[in-house]
C-alpha cells in the first residue's frame, strides 16, 4: 500500500527542559514574549519559540538552533533557582516530521496513542511510544512532529 506522506528526519533545534510552576515560569520566560500554554499536553508558539506543557511543572522550550547563545545568556541553565530550573536537552533529541493526508495513518503504525483530532486536537503534546522508543509527539499542521532520544534516531530513521 502507498501513502501519501512524507517523513523527514529534521535539522536540530535548541531544546531546553524546564522545571516550575507556571506563574515562576512565566517571570523567567517574561524576556521571550511567549504566552504559556493554557492547558496541560499542550503547546504555544511566538515564532521560532515553542513552549510545550508535558508535566504539572515540567515545560519544554523549543527553539531555532540560532537562538540557543542567547537562550543559554537568558535562561542560565545549571543555575536553579528556588522555584525553577532549566537544562539544555538539545544533543539528547531527534526531531521527525510526518506530514500529508495519511500522516496519521502512518503513525498509526509505530505509535499507540490515538491521534483523530478529537483525542489530539491541533496544539497537542504529549510524551508517547513511537516503535517503543520514548516519544515527544506534537501535532503539527499537516500532521506530526515527534523527538526521540537521539540514541534511537537511527533505529526510527530505517523503520
Amino acid at each position: 500500500m502507498t501513502y501519501d506522506v512524507s517523513i523527514e528526519k529534521l535539522g536540530l533545534f535548541c531544546v531546553f527542559d524546564l522545571k516550575g510552576a507556571r506563574a515562576d515560569l512565566e517571570s523567567r520566560l517574561a524576556e521571550f514574549s511567549i504566552a504559556l500554554p493554557e492547558s496541560p499536553n499542550t503547546f504555544s508558539k511566538s515564532g521560532e519559540f515553542m513552549l510545550c506543557w508535558v508535566g504539572p511543572t515540567q515545560w519544554i522550550l523549543r527553539a531555532a538552533a540560532k537562538d540557543e547563545h542567547s537562550l543559554l545568556r537568558e535562561l542560565q541553565p545549571g543555575v536553579t533557582t528556588e522555584k525553577t530550573s532549566a537544562v539544555e536537552v538539545s544533543d539528547m533529541l531527534q526531531f521527525f516530521s510526518v506530514l500529508g493526508p495519511d500522516a496519521r495513518s502512518v503513525l498509526s503504525v509505530g505509535c499507540p496513542l490515538d491521534t483523530h483530532t478529537t483525542k489530539f486536537p491541533e496544539n497537542a503534546i504529549t510524551f508517547t511510544a513511537i516503535f517503543g522508543a520514548r516519544a515527544l509527539l506534537l501535532r503539527d499542521k499537516d500532521g506530526f512532529q515527534f523527538a526521540v532520544d537521539r540514541s534511537y534516531a537511527d533505529f526510527v530513521d530505517d523503520n
